[in-house]
């Protein structure tokens, strides 16, 4: 697949959770934990930020990027405002980074001191995986929006 392919397809995501996140009347909503469940619409959020900063902002648009996947899970480290600013930027950076690799530069070994899914992995192996994980990420945060706002 193309690069172009990629990126307009994270940022439709990318976009699509900011649509979600608009739709939360109050900062309060956005953290409720629902029964049955353990990561509230902000900690989701806060991982997918984390998730792609980490995996494809570091290693293709070199933002040094330093992860704390706990926090993601275990704190309230924006607002809603702020989580609007993060994906906005999020967007950007995907869109630099995706933009720096060729077609041929896909098929390279995805760096070998970053574990994503296995020990040999190609680039867009990876990428491919992080796109599912965005959009199994944006459905729940869908299924979550919707209990909390009922509409």
């Amino acid at each position: 697949m193309k690069t172009e392919f990629y990126i307009q397809l994270f940022n439709r995501d990318i976009a699509r959770l900011n649509a979600e996140l608009e739709m939360y009347p109050d900062d309060e909503s956005l953290w409720l934990v629902l029964p049955g469940t353990m990561n509230s619409g902000g900690n989701l959020i806060q991982h997918l930020i984390g998730n792609l900063k980490t995996f494809v902002g570091n290693p293709f648009g070199h933002i040094n990027y330093e992860r704390n996947r706990d926090a993601e899970f275990n704190a309230r480290l924006f607002t809603k405002d702020e989580l609007v600013k993060e994906l906005n930027q999020l967007a950007a950076i995907i869109t630099a980074s995706l933009s720096a690799l060729t077609e041929a530069k896909l098929a390279e070994e995805y760096p070998a001191e970053i574990k994503v899914v296995q020990e040999e992995q190609t680039i867009e192996y990876v990428l491919v995986h992080l796109f599912a994980h965005l959009s199994y990420h944006t459905g729940q945060l869908n299924y979550h929006r919707r209990y909390v706002t009922s509409k």
